[in-house]
């Protein structure tokens, strides 16, 4: 069956009305959430500036290393276990 020009532009028109509804919708839901993601887009900015600036965190973490030793060695220490962990579960989870 063939469709008029007129019931074409009818249901064109409630389809850009649904379109711009949903638009409006999605607006209002990321507006919601807004200040979450710029805490997360200014965490991914921190990381990404040290990721670039290695030196910064090498040099802080000597110095923190050199102020207090016993607690870089028991941090180091879980680190290490926590890294381990994680590489197990990784091999586990791919495997």
């Amino acid at each position: 069956m063939r469709r008029s020009l007129a019931e074409i532009r009818v249901r064109r028109g409630a389809h850009a009305e649904r379109a711009r509804a949903e638009r409006a919708e999605l607006e209002r839901l990321v507006e919601s959430q807004r200040s979450w993601l710029d805490a997360a887009d200014g965490g991914i900015a921190t990381l990404r500036y040290l990721w670039r600036h290695k030196h910064l965190v090498l040099i802080a973490a000597l110095s923190f290393a050199i102020v207090r030793p016993r607690r870089t060695v028991r941090w180091a220490s879980q680190a290490l276990s926590l890294y381990r962990l994680l590489r197990a579960l990784r091999r586990l989870l791919l495997a």
